[in-house]
């Protein structure tokens, strides 16, 4: 099973490898695109360190500060990384774009841009797949119907994140790779400050999607209905319960979760029974 930390180090060293061959390309054509580009991969390595962290210190366990743990530190950096993607990559991306509208051609050779996007592609395409494997096994985990069932009802945020990213500089690198195309062919920058822009909208859009799923359960989100159905069932099968009249829950982080529950006990059952039953 792919793990979500595996996800996390995969995405990050793609994203490294590949920020400083975009930038050498960006030097030697000066196209906006990559540019962009460069911005997304350098945010992208940022915000695979952020969640390491996030990793880091929610392993340290409960104290007198905490009582139930640190947990929701990853709940925290994954919503702290969607603002640095939405106010860092994507920002920088379409005002570089917006400021390139209208300016001149230069006649370059770009095969080294197609180079360093097709080696971008091939990186980032082994990343989204390893994020697939990770979300498909978090679906069949918690029994969600669909990908997009998953995205909305996991409680694994930094898992989110990290497919959402990858997914987003797949679809990135071949919106780049038309910029330059079409710029190169035509001698109109346009299609180039127009990719910029896109790969910066798209970048701006999924982080306000992760920021409300990441707040969402910042504030608290209780179990699945089907975690719900288990944990019921499991306790009015226990003899001596009645009837369970009132049952809370909330994610502490991904895999810890605190559950109050308000039982009827049988009318035979005396204290050391309850005790006992609990």
């Amino acid at each position: 099973m792919v793990s979500t930390r595996l996800v996390v180090y995969v995405s990050m060293a793609a994203s490294a490898v590949i920020a400083a061959a975009k930038f050498v390309a960006y030097l030697l054509t000066g196209n906006v695109s990559m540019l962009s580009q460069v911005y997304y991969s350098l945010a992208d390595v940022g915000n695979q360190i952020l969640l390491l962290i996030g990793f880091r210190l929610s392993e340290e366990g409960e104290s007198r500060k905490h009582p139930f743990g640190r947990g929701k530190e990853q709940y925290f950096f994954a919503f702290f990384v969607t603002v640095l993607l939405f106010g860092v990559a994507g920002y920088a991306s379409v005002r570089e774009g917006y400021g390139a509208f209208g300016s001149a051609f230069l006649d370059v050779d770009v095969r080294i841009n197609y180079a360093v996007l097709g080696v971008a592609l091939l990186f980032e395409s082994y990343a989204l797949y390893k994020s697939y494997q990770g979300v498909d096994a978090e679906r069949r985990r918690e029994r969600f119907g669909s990908l997009p069932a998953t995205f909305r009802h996991t409680k694994d945020a930094p898992l989110l994140v990290a497919a959402t990213e990858n997914l987003v500089a797949v679809v990135g690198v071949v919106v780049a790779i038309l910029g330059v195309y079409l710029t190169d062919v035509t001698g109109n920058t346009t299609y180039d400050a127009a990719a910029s822009m896109i790969i910066g909208l798209l970048l701006m859009g999924f982080a306000l999607l992760l920021a409300w799923e990441s707040r969402s359960l910042i504030v608290g989100e209780g179990i699945t209905r089907a975690e719900r159905a288990d944990v019921l069932s499991a306790m009015t099968t226990v003899p001596g319960v009645e009837t369970v009249l009132d049952l809370r829950t909330m994610h502490l982080g991904p895999e810890s979760v605190l559950v109050t529950a308000e039982i009827s006990f049988a009318d035979t059952f005396d204290t050391a029974d309850v005790e006992a039953t609990i």
